[in-house]
């Protein structure tokens, strides 16, 4: 479908955030969030992304434990998250046209399929001795040009699973389960690394990817009609484009993400914390990469009614503001290590705040026929934001400290924060429904 300039302002009209009178709360009384697992096909796509997921974050606490075994590097750990943002942000637009155009559940079953490959690689390198970390960084590069395709595609079919009316409840729910996996995921990576090893703990990981495959099999998606598919080419970029023109408090909350994860993530490096400053090893890095996730999950019987808050906007400015000051209070205090991993939580409860209002703003505004394209640009700041986040990281602690580089973060972010919603004054007014 081709969308003509002088057609835009029509169409922002249609999809724009519906303001609603102060102290409007909804016509009607709807069912708690877990509710939305009524229906089928929602239930297999959030069970199997459970599972697959937590294999994930198994593999990533094994990645970057590996490379810092064979490096003992700062650099080298934020080397990673450069390699993962590099093809996330070439190809995430990419992989939003092929969400608009193909099959979506294809594009997922392929997708996962691609993801289990390179993990056996990494299993089976490991086992005969043959890994190195140029191994390890091209198999984080091809990983993560795969999953370009899979983020995108993933976050446009949830939209026509559910009711709109309970698309909060779908949205809140897949954000919980993705915290929740970091949780299990993280803990559980540093407990299986430490009893099983390096190559098993990669095994896992396909495992996952198996379950995911079978739930994707069994789902029934039902594709975007004809008539309504996004043109292949740059065409479909351009309408995307077009799009987010029309529409720039959905830009305006994407970059307060943005900001709040490249600058404000000390991700990269929490194997340096866990062997140098708090010296907990493999388990207490399990804990440290799971404890944001173990905060946003203490919010979860909250989700609904943080997905119902009226001004969508101010909370996730709000709430990445509260993201930044913890962050700076961990840097200016290494330890204890139970202080840390409570200063990290309340930077993961802030954060659930800002991504269920942020996916019900980007979702609800969005019609089908672009969810693809727009969930790509949602893509690039959520997944390219902390990648790149690393990579700063690990040069910034490089150059001076792994302390200086999460304190100077923090600053950053709360500054880069303030600017947004200064430039963007209608950010903080915005509300849907």
């Amino acid at each position: 479908m081709k969308t003509e300039p002088r057609d835009e302002p029509s169409r922002a009209a249609r999809t724009s955030p519906v303001q609603l009178p102060d102290g409007a709360e909804g016509a009607s009384q709807r069912p708690g969030a877990w509710a939305v697992l009524r229906h089928r096909d929602y239930a297999l796509l959030f069970w199997g992304q459970l599972v697959s997921a937590a294999g994930t974050q198994v593999a990533v606490v094994v990645i970057a434990w590996q490379v810092f075994l064979l490096t003992h590097s700062a650099v080298a750990l934020g080397i990673i998250g450069l390699m993962q943002a590099i093809p996330r942000l070439i190809f995430s637009l990419v992989g939003g046209v092929f969400a608009d155009v193909l099959d979506r559940r294809k594009i997922l079953l392929a997708v996962n399929a691609l993801l289990a490959g390179i993990s056996a690689v990494l299993a089976l390198t490991t086992s005969s001795g043959a890994i190195t970390i140029y191994l390890i960084y091209v198999a984080v590069l091809a990983s993560a040009t795969v999953s370009s395709f899979e983020f995108p595609t993933r976050q446009a079919i949830i939209p026509t699973l559910v009711p709109r009316a309970q698309m909060p409840d779908a949205m809140s729910l897949s954000m919980v389960a993705m915290q929740l996996t970091f949780v299990v995921g993280a803990t559980a990576g540093g407990v299986v690394l430490a009893v099983v090893g390096i190559a098993n703990s990669y095994w896992i990981d396909v495992a996952s990817y198996v379950v995911v495959i079978g739930s994707l099999l069994l789902m029934r998606v039902p594709r975007v009609p004809v008539e309504k598919r996004a043109r292949a080419g740059f065409g479909a970029l351009a309408e995307g484009a077009a799009f987010l023109r029309a529409h720039p408090v959905i830009l305006a909350v994407l970059s307060l993400d943005f900001c709040a994860t490249f600058f404000g993530s000390p991700r990269a490096l929490l194997p340096v914390y866990a062997s140098d400053i708090y010296r907990v090893g493999p388990q207490g890095l399990g804990i440290l990469q799971a404890a944001t996730s173990f905060g946003a999950i203490a919010l979860a019987p909250l989700t609904g009614r943080i997905g119902r808050l009226q001004r969508q906007g101010m909370g996730v400015a709000l709430a990445i503001l509260g993201w930044g000051v913890c962050i700076v209070i961990f840097g200016l205090l290494p330890g204890p290590f139970w202080l840390g991993v409570v200063l990290l939580a309340g930077a993961g409860a802030a954060d659930m705040v800002s991504m269920v209002l942020r996916g019900i703003v980007v979702q609800m505004t969005t019609p089908d026929e672009f969810r693809g394209r727009i969930s790509a640009v949602n893509a690039m700041f959520v997944i390219g934001g902390p990648t790149l986040g690393q990579f700063e990281s690990g040069v910034v602690a490089g150059i001076f400290s792994p302390e200086l580089s999460v304190i100077s973060g923090g600053l950053a972010c709360i500054a880069a924060t303030l600017a947004v919603a200064a430039l963007v004054p209608g950010l903080l007014k915005v509300r849907v429904r």
